[in-house]
């Protein structure tokens, strides 16, 4: 069976659905945590040159 290549647009979006009844994991514990150690890393470690601004 032949293989049919899709045309890929990338500079064209799907409708994006906005739900406003989503939840925040703005206060999150565990969010939290992961954010906390995150940023310890890139104060101990730092950022690669191509990523600093």
């Amino acid at each position: 069976m032949p293989v049919v290549k899709k045309e890929v647009n990338e500079t064209q979006y799907g409708s994006a659905i906005i739900d406003r009844n989503i939840k925040s994991h703005a206060n999150d514990p565990y969010v939290l945590k992961k954010v906390e150690k995150a940023k310890q890393m890139v104060n101990k470690f730092g950022l690669p040159g191509d990523k600093k601004k």
